[in-house]
């Protein structure tokens, strides 16, 4: 369990927010480009210890990151591409306000460093094995208003959401208390609780589909697979 599975509760919450800025004249990819760039500017901020700008860069961020995908699926601005931009940027900023935080925390406690490596790395692996168990198993995948779904969104405590949790905190109360160990605490729950959600995703995998054989069913199996491979021999 995750996030994920209470997304609906908290996107009524922020509807009223996010409707209203959806209506801005902005694309919905440039709003994805545009919480990039704020991603970039948090990651800045918080490696020059500026905690109560970057608190608010980063949940302005989160913010940016509900307009986009409501933009894209309202006003008809759907498009592979955007949804392709929009999962690397979210993993892209949250690896640099990550690392921005870390480092400012170097000079006193050199060993975030490490922690550091294991937290992108327990990141990155989220995703890998996220988009593994997609391809794998394209049988349980569904779609519904514009997203695309699968069952093991909900499986493991690590996404976007979670991250605001493990790391806005320690922003949150090192900025409060004048003091570096909040910020050290919330840099280790990210490096920590990614490897937890990667073994909850491995287990799930294992549960789910250790019996499965994906090869049961190719690509020349599927008559829209052979029509699209067809098309693009002619081009």
């Amino acid at each position: 369990m995750n996030l994920f599975a209470i997304r609906k509760h908290v996107d009524l919450l922020l509807h009223p927010i996010v409707s209203a800025l959806a209506k801005l004249p902005l694309h919905a990819n440039a709003w994805t480009m545009f919480g990039a760039l704020i991603g970039l500017v948090g990651g800045v901020v918080f490696f020059y210890g500026h905690w109560w700008p970057g608190l608010v860069l980063l949940l302005v961020r989160g913010l940016v990151d509900h307009i986009d995908g409501f933009k894209a699926r309202n006003f008809n601005q759907r498009s592979t591409f955007g949804a392709v931009m929009d999962d690397v940027c979210d993993r892209w900023v949250l690896g640099i306000m990550y690392a921005g935080g870390c480092l400012n925390l170097a000079n006193d406690y050199p060993h975030i460093l490490i922690v550091l490596g294991f937290g992108i790395t327990g990141s990155l692996t989220n995703v890998i094995i996220k988009l593994s168990i997609y391809a794998e198993s394209q049988q349980d995948i569904w779609r519904e208003k514009g997203k695309i779904g699968h069952p093991v969104d909900v499986v493991g405590l690590f996404g976007s959401a979670e991250f605001l949790i493990y790391y806005g905190f320690g922003v949150f109360f090192t900025a409060l208390l004048k003091d570096p160990r909040p910020m050290l605490a919330g840099c280790w729950a990210v490096a920590i609780m990614s490897h937890v959600s990667l073994l909850q995703r491995v287990r799930f995998a294992w549960k789910r589909y250790r019996f499965v054989d994906p090869g049961l069913r190719t690509l020349e199996d599927e008559p829209a697979a052979q029509g699209a491979m067809r098309d693009a021999g002619a081009s």
